[in-house]
């Protein structure tokens, strides 16, 4: 059967609805305002009224019905003019990046034999280097991610990787997901560049960079809970951070370093911050703050004290030996009130919270 016979056999269109105009309007909108700006441009008011007016009355497309709109048009502009811009040859170059084979086909398949089409292996680039940073998951998760997926895409995912990997993948999966892989491992389709490469492609968007996202918000999370542990009181705080160090130790140390505690402000607040700080609060607040920080922290009301102008350091002190000290109850109000701006000023980047680095001893 020749290709133009396959092709006539294809599902019926889900957009013979959707009109002309509508269709002009769908394809300009998916340009974006950059590319659609000089189109728009050339246009008369009454097509640009006509565009608005089309898509005022669309409601929803689904990706497939816009994926089908903008092949319809990549295949009319080709049969209008043999070419896009770059020409014919560049043309199909992007589309094979952009579209799979059976969508290519009705692109370029209405007037080519298929003996005609020319074959192009997509780029092998870097891709050892997917395989290699699939290998250096947790199995445990890429094991997770491959149950998802049916059992002769698993067996080829599986051929590419260190026999060592393989076998442990294998007996993370279900029972029966494994005996179907293994029938597909032991009755394999040709090894295909093509079809490793688009795999390849594959893992890397639906697991290895959604895995870093997902990575990424979770430690914002945690750190998130360790600066909510900040204001809660000392003792309680070290009993929760003692069931997390029990439960949950490798989740501690995201915690730590979100958490704002007093006695650690010098190791987390460069000594360049401390006027910036100064300066973002209160007055008043910040005499409250030294008041309290003298009574109950005296080393940490020093290092502020040491890190801003000889003038302005004196005056405080000034100011600190006739005020009284806090009692505990205003001091621990003023101690959450104090940590609680200091989130404030991080999250808006006023000052810059980060675990200095300790100098390692000169010999």
């Amino acid at each position: 059967m020749s290709t133009k016979d396959n092709l006539a056999e294809t599902p019926q269109s889900t957009t013979q609805h959707i009109s002309p105009s509508q269709r002009a309007a769908v394809v300009i909108a998916m340009l974006g305002e950059t590319a659609a700006k000089p189109i728009v441009e050339m246009l008369d008011d009454e097509a640009i009224a006509n565009i608005a007016a089309s898509l005022e009355t669309i409601t929803v497309l689904a990706r497939e019905q816009l994926i089908e709109i903008v092949i319809d048009f990549l295949r009319q502009l080709r049969m209008n003019s043999g070419s896009l811009r770059g020409g014919s040859d560049s043309a199909r170059k992007i589309l094979e990046g952009v579209l799979d084979e059976p969508r290519l086909q009705l692109v370029y398949g209405m007037d080519q034999a298929e003996d005609d089409i020319p074959v192009v292996a997509p780029k092998l680039d870097n891709l050892s280097d997917i395989w290699t940073e699939l290998a250096k998951r947790e199995a445990s998760n890429t094991a997770t991610y491959l149950a998802g997926l049916t059992p002769n895409i698993i067996a080829l995912i599986l051929r590419n990787l260190e026999t060592t990997l393989c076998s442990e993948l294998i007996c993370l999966l279900d029972e029966d997901v494994q005996t179907k892989v293994l029938g597909e491992m032991v009755d394999p389709p040709p090894a295909s560049p093509d079809i490793d490469s688009v795999i390849a492609r594959m893992i890397k968007m639906e697991y290895l960079q959604a895995a870093e996202s997902i990575e990424a918000d979770d430690t914002t999370q945690l750190q998130s809970v360790g600066e909510m542990l900040s204001l809660v009181p000392n003792e309680r705080r070290k009993s929760l951070m003692g069931f997390l160090q029990e439960s949950h130790a490798e989740k501690v140390d995201p915690i730590q370093r979100g958490m704002f505690a007093i006695e650690d402000l010098p190791k987390i607040l460069n000594r360049n911050q401390i006027p910036v700080l100064f300066k973002a609060l209160d007055q008043a607040f910040l005499m409250e703050v030294l008041t309290c920080l003298q009574a109950q922290y005296g080393e940490v009301a020093e290092y502020f004290l040491s890190n801003i102008s000889n003038r302005m350091a004196d005056q405080f002190r000034s100011e600190l030996e006739r005020l009284p000290a806090p009692d505990a109850a205003k001091a621990e109000q003023i101690e959450k009130d104090f940590l609680t701006k200091m989130m404030e000023l991080k999250r808006d980047g006023v000052v810059t919270v980060e675990r200095i680095k300790e100098e390692a001893p000169s010999e």
